[in-house]
């Protein structure tokens, strides 16, 4: 490709930490998505728990740090006193947001479980659908307290004598929607979540709170209103985004619509970034009034978070998609400052099981389960990549590359505009530097399908101290995928290291994801 490309690296300007929390996933009581796939009682390849050996040792290689459960839209209709106890005892439920049989066999006890196999912190979403704020704080009692205080003395009774410690909890989930069981207006979900919050952390002080916010770019009204009612309270405010509306049957337009998705994710975090300023200002200069009673409440000089707690891009499993996830990562990292939380929507399905409502087909997960095996698909390796070769604080990053445009009608929420997206670079890239400052990665996704892209690289505040080593996500082709009998058509592959300097060149193959781990000089 005979153009100019560059990328600059300001080593030593600092975004912010990178949460390893935005790699973490979701698990939901959608048939497909826990039974079969994580938990299968009379399978061989589980263990004597009932938890599938195979999904753990996967979750475990890409260091899953937050799992949220139990939803999702079931979790406006799930009481969790049905999923604890003896699991024989455990009543069978009609559930009404996917319309499935329910036998809450995985519940509390099991979900921390299998958090504590794979070594992620549980991240648990109370029903604030048809749930009241009292069944909130009990949860939270039988998670978090020990004593002699009924719930506590429950978990105890189940044989869980030491609490959990579940510090992550969210606020309900999309009480926007017409399709949420106890959907309300934000003026009214303000008001009941802010009782949730206030007798929730009258059990726990030191949760972390995650309030309900609207999709990326539908509704900033929503999340100024919740914000500004719960600011002292909450830590998080959360969004939603899933790319399909991007899609048309046209697959080669596909390709690079799904590829533009980053720079509609971009866009939109940095309007909740702005809406959560906004917030801050009207909350200093309203205020929100004495409370009755004690509440742990939260400085609003705090920095509020944003969850990104579901998130997906299409139905692929394939290289491209994967593709598509790096890009999502990059932006992740270069809004270090304010993204605390993202959960990717689903973790895991079960081939033979996984459907929605209405028998349709679910949408890329990581990992596919299947009765005698599990295939790690390209979405999986694209997390391998970032968390196992990407650094822990963000640095700012130039990068000016070929481009092209799409216009598209984007479904968002119920809002559907005409959306340009204007001069999308082929490459993409975000910068990290490992803790001790010691080692830099920079990641970088060459979008083009067909061609190659030499750019030059220029490191600002960091000079190298040894070869480059070179980890790739690619294929023959972007519609390349694993399956049960190709298992490794798609994996992250080392190359050969390279020479580096504080400047030098590097050709992006077609369709690739690259990350380049740079040593510093010594002394």
């Amino acid at each position: 490709m005979s153009t100019k490309n560059r990328i600059v690296v300001f080593a030593g300007i600092r975004l912010g930490d990178v949460s390893p929390n935005i790699y973490g996933f979701n698990i939901e009581h959608i048939p497909g998505l826990i039974y079969g796939a994580i938990f299968d009682e009379d399978n061989p390849l589980s263990d004597s728990r009932g938890f599938r050996k195979d999904v753990v040792e996967a979750c475990r290689r890409i260091k899953v740090p937050l799992l949220r459960w139990p939803g999702g839209n079931f979790v406006s209709g799930y009481n969790w006193l049905d999923g604890v106890g003896p699991r024989n005892e455990r009543p069978i439920i009609y559930d009404l947001a996917w319309g499935a049989e329910e036998t809450n066999r995985f519940g509390t006890d099991e979900f921390i479980e299998f958090c504590r196999l794979i070594g992620a912190e549980p991240f648990i979403t109370v029903n604030a659908g048809s749930g009241t704020a009292i069944e909130a704080a009990r949860w939270v009692e039988y998670c978090n307290r020990k004593g002699k205080t009924y719930y506590a003395s429950l978990r105890e009774k189940y044989g869980h004598p030491e609490p959990y410690n579940v510090k992550y909890w969210s606020l309900g989930n999309e009480m926007w929607g017409d399709f949420q069981i106890g959907n309300l207006p934000a003026k009214e979900y303000a008001r009941k979540a802010r009782d949730f919050a206030k007798l929730m952390r009258r059990v726990d002080p030191n949760i972390n709170l995650t309030a309900v916010g609207h999709t990326l770019r539908a509704s900033p009204e929503w999340n100024i209103t919740v914000l500004t009612s719960l600011i002292d309270l909450i830590d998080n405010i959360s969004v939603h985004e899933y790319f399909f509306g991007l899609l048309t049957r046209d697959e080669e337009e596909n390709y690079y619509r799904i590829l533009a998705c980053p720079v509609f994710a971009d866009e939109g975090l940095k309007i909740v970034e702005d809406t959560i300023s906004v917030a801050r200002a009207i909350y200093k200069a309203r205020g929100l009034g004495e409370e009755v009673f004690a509440i742990p409440r939260r400085p609003p000089e705090r920095e509020i978070g944003i969850s990104f707690d579901e998130w997906n891009i299409s139905g692929s499993h394939t290289l491209r998609d994967a593709l598509a996830i790096c890009r999502i990562l990059n932006v992740f990292q270069r809004h270090a400052k304010h993204l605390k939380i993202a959960c990717m929507f689903p973790l895991i399905h079960y081939h033979e099981g996984a459907r929605m409502r209405g028998g349709l087909e679910f949408f890329h997960s990581p990992l596919t389960a299947y009765k005698d095996t599990l295939v790690l698909e390209a979405g999986y390796y694209a997390f391998d990549l970032y968390v196992n070769h990407t650094g822990k604080i963000a640095v700012l990053t130039h990068v000016e590359s070929e481009n092209y445009s799409l216009n598209i009608k984007v479904s968002d929420g119920g809002w559907e505009p005409e959306v340009s997206f204007n001069n999308i670079p082929y490459l993409d890239a975000s910068a990290t530097l490992s803790e001790d400052g010691k080692t830099l990665s920079l990641a970088v996704v060459n979008a083009h399908k067909d061609l190659d892209i030499e750019c030059l690289i220029s490191l600002v505040d960091f000079t190298p101290g040894g070869k480059g080593q070179v980890f790739e996500l690619n294929a023959k082709d972007v519609k390349a995928c694993n399956n049960r009998d190709e298992k490794n058509n798609i994996v992250v592959v080392e190359k050969p290291s390279i020479e580096v300097g504080e400047k030098f060149t590097y050709t992006f193959p077609a369709h690739s994801a690259t990350v380049i781990k740079i040593p510093a000089a010594k002394g």
